[in-house]
This record gives structure tokens, C-alpha cells and sequence, in this order.
């Protein structure tokens, strides 16, 4: 059971469904009865006048700008985009960096964007282009990676990873280091919804567990940072040392985060092909509260409750869409999942405690939003917490705070006062002064 936020802390939002690639794997692809115009109509500009300030009237704290390819458009977009900026919400980028030059570059960092994620199907030139549809497509994005790199973004490249592609996975990961990334993430392919025949692209199990161990060699040979972009059930991991690196991901479908298409339609995630609701109807908020069954657990496989010590952990029973593509409905089991207890254990960090006469001070980047159990104190989308009225009282006026402050506050121990300053600067919401 998760609490429901008043909003998301999250949103992806599809600036369009244009792209200049036609990728076989992406989930946009298989929705197309013809391909889209770039340019947008007068009404999709007032579907983004409304998300704009759908988004910043419910005060989400962070938005990935997304597509089909949103620097096709994000020159339509800029009015919205910089009242976003000037009201302080953060704002990354997903692109395929086709249109990247140092034009386009100076007007990304005028949003306040420092944070690239591109995509990149192979190291080898042929197969990158035949899975982007498009000749030329690998020589543009890694172009493009090269112009962002050079004006100082932080480029993360995701490999999505298919049977057509899966040898490469290292020689791709090899690449993405040489061009200056900062990190490479793996992902395994999923169905897109609306596709009947998929037949040639999902990886299996024994795949899927080669993918983290490519992974884990590229971290250990390179030293650049590798992650993989998707909720993998816990029983799939196939050993610790994987687990440990990407089993820690959770799914924040309609828990912190939603997707706002290009039409205005709110989804709890990208890859769900269901509606619940619209900007221009219902409003962020209503459809956001209409997504209850997606944080109360009633998704979660009922074989995944009854005999699995994870639940209920950060597993979930693994992706719902996942379920629902392999025809056994968002309730039932995700087709990589075993349906057992993982046979490997995830390792959790242990807390470092600050020393007992530590003064700290809130971190001068910490936003806050009104909820009803108190306030979400945020500083990204891994880091953020959820704190009491007493706890923002005692915080929020910028002052030195000690361990005794907060005892004294909740006339408890000095130990559990130690322990949630702790927290809090572990998720760089206070700081040592």
C-alpha cells in the first residue's frame, strides 16, 4: 500500500509523436496509422498550454520533456518551457540527439537542462539503422552525443536491448564511454501494446541475466556508471551481485510519477496504453486520484503475495504492462517472473549515521509541497522525503538544527532523533554546517 501523493513528483510529458527515427521497439511506432507531422497544430499547442499549467498548479517538482523526439519541437513549446523554468521546476530531456547542434544546446541550458538521455540500438553502424528505420540514424546520434558532451551535459546513453541487437551489448556500452558518456544503461525490450505480432524481439531469461553481467563488465573495465531503465521482478535476477546492482528499482507508475501524451491524455506510465483521464478534461489531479488501484496493491499477482518474502517490497510482482502484454491482464504475473522467492538477496545500504554532535542546516536546493500527512521535502526523484508538520517546523527556518533540537520536538530519544537526521542527509535534504 502506498500513500497517495497529492500529485506526482514526477511527469513524463510527450512533447509529440513525431520522431525522426521509426524504431521497430518503440511503443509510438506501433501506434501510427500514418506518420506525424512535425509541426504542431494550434490545437496540440493548447493541450500544452494546459499541461504547462496543469503542472505547475498541482507543483510538480520535476519533468522529463519526451516524445516521439521533442527537439523537433521544442522551439513551439519554449513559451510553456520557460514558465516551467522561471517557476523552478527541473526539467531533463529523453532524445535521440539527432538535432543536437550548439544552437540548439545554448536553449536547452536557457531551460535550466543539464541532463541528456539518448538512445543508442547498437555499436555497429548497419543494425543501429535498420532498427531506427532510418540510414544515417548513427552517425546523426552520435554526432549528436558528441556536441552535447562537449557543452558540458551529462549524456546517459540506453541501449534497448532485443534479440536483433544482444551481441552487442558490450561493444555498444564500449562506444557510449569513448563518446564521453557519463553512463550507460541496458534495457530489455518490451512489447508494445498494440503490436499483434512481436515474434524475433524479446530477450529470454538466460538472456536477460547476461545483459546485467555486460553490464557489470563495462562498470568494472571502464568505470563508467551502468544502470538498466526498467522494474525487473526480484525472483528474475539470476545471482547477488546483479540484484544488488539493478534490483533496486522500483516501478513509480502512478505512485510518484505519470505520463502526459502529447494529447493531453495521462497514463501511469509511458509504456501503459490506458487512459485515466485528460489535461483538458478532468485535470492532473482528478486523474491522478483515479489511479488508486495502481498503489494499493490490488495489481500486485496474488502468487507474488502468497509465497514471496519480497512482497511487499520494492518488487510489485515485477511491470504490470509487461502482464498485460503477455494477454494476463495488469494483475497477473510479468512473463519474466518466476513465480518464486528470489533464490539471490538484494543488499541494502546501511545508514550512515552522523556523528551525535552534528549540526545541520537545510540544504539551500530543498523544495517543499504541502500534503496531507505534511510536506514532501524534494531535491530529485531519488531524493526526497516525506516529513511531519514538527519536523518542516523545525527545519524550514534555515537554522542550525542539533540532535537535541530534535528530541527535545518529538520527546523522543536522542538515538531515533540521530537516526532521522541521518535520513535526511543521506538524501541531501540537510547538510552538516
Amino acid at each position: 500500500m502506498y500513500t497517495r501523493l497529492s500529485a506526482p513528483l514526477d511527469v513524463q510529458w510527450e512533447l509529440t509523436p513525431w520522431c525522426t527515427y521509426n524504431c521497430v521497439h518503440c511503443y509510438n511506432y506501433w501506434r501510427r496509422d500514418e506518420r506525424p507531422k512535425r509541426v504542431l497544430t494550434e490545437d496540440q499547442l493548447e493541450v500544452h498550454r494546459k499541461t504547462a499549467r496543469e503542472l505547475l498548479e498541482n507543483k510538480v517538482f520535476h519533468v522529463t520533456l519526451t516524445g516521439g523526439e521533442p527537439l523537433g519541437v521544442i522551439e513551439q513549446v519554449l513559451p510553456e518551457l520557460r514558465q516551467l523554468a522561471a517557476a523552478g521546476v527541473h526539467m531533463s530531456i529523453n532524445t535521440n540527439l539527432a538535432l543536437m547542434t550548439p544552437e540548439m544546446g545554448r536553449l536547452l541550458k536557457e531551460l535550466g537542462i543539464r541532463s541528456i538521455l539518448t538512445s543508442l540500438m547498437s555499436a555497429n553502424e548497419v543494425l543501429n539503422d535498420a532498427i531506427a528505420q532510418q540510414d544515417g540514424a548513427f552517425r546523426r546520434t552520435t554526432e549528436g552525443i558528441k556536441v552535447a558532451v562537449s557543452m558540458g551535459f551529462r549524456v546517459s546513453v540506453n541501449m534497448v536491448v532485443s534479440k536483433k541487437n544482444f551481441d552487442t551489448i558490450y561493444d555498444t556500452g564500449k562506444l557510449a564511454y569513448a563518446l564521453g558518456a557519463k553512463a550507460f544503461c541496458a534495457t530489455k525490450v518490451s512489447k508494445p501494446s498494440n503490436c499483434d505480432d512481436f515474434t524475433g524481439f524479446p530477450i529470454n531469461r538466460a538472456q536477460l541475466g547476461s545483459m546485467f553481467h555486460e553490464l557489470i563488465r563495462l562498470r568494472k573495465q571502464f568505470g563508467i556508471e551502468v544502470a538498466s531503465l526498467e522494474h525487473y521482478p526480484a525472483c528474475v535476477f539470476p545471482d547477488t551481485e546483479t540484484r544488488t546492482m539493478f534490483g533496486n528499482r522500483n516501478c513509480s507508475a502512478a505512485k510518484t510519477s505519470c505520463t502526459v501524451g502529447f494529447d493531453g491524455n495521462i497514463r501511469p506510465c509511458s509504456h501503459a496504453p490506458m487512459s485515466l483521464g485528460n489535461v483538458a478534461e478532468q485535470g492532473l489531479s482528478a486523474s491522478w486520484i483515479g489511479m488508486d488501484s495502481w498503489r494499493d496493491d490490488s495489481l500486485v499477482p496474488s502468487v507474488c503475495k502468497l509465497a514471496c518474502g519480497e512482497y511487499p517490497g520494492k518488487c510489485g510482482g515485477g511491470c504490470r504492462i509487461e502482464s498485460l502484454n503477455a494477454l494476463q491482464g495488469v494483475g497477473g504475473s510479468d512473463p519474466y517472473s518466476l513465480e518464486a522467492a528470489p533464490t539471490a538477496k538484494r543488499a541494502v545500504a546501511k545508514l550512515k549515521i552522523l556523528d551525535p554532535t552534528a549540526v545541520v542546516q537545510l540544504h539551500s536546493k530543498v523544495r517543499f509541497r504541502k500534503e496531507d500527512f505534511g510536506f514532501i521535502a524534494y531535491r530529485s526523484s531519488t531524493n526526497w522525503v516525506a516529513m511531519d508538520s514538527t519536523l518542516y517546523g523545525i527545519l524550514v527556518p534555515s537554522k542550525p538544527v542539533s540532535v537535541t533540537d530534535v528530541a527535545t520536538a518529538y520527546q523522543s530519544s536522542e538515538d531515533d532523533a540521530l537516526e532521522t537526521l541521518s535520513i535526511l542527509a543521506a538524501k541531501g535534504i540537510v547538510q552538516i554546517i
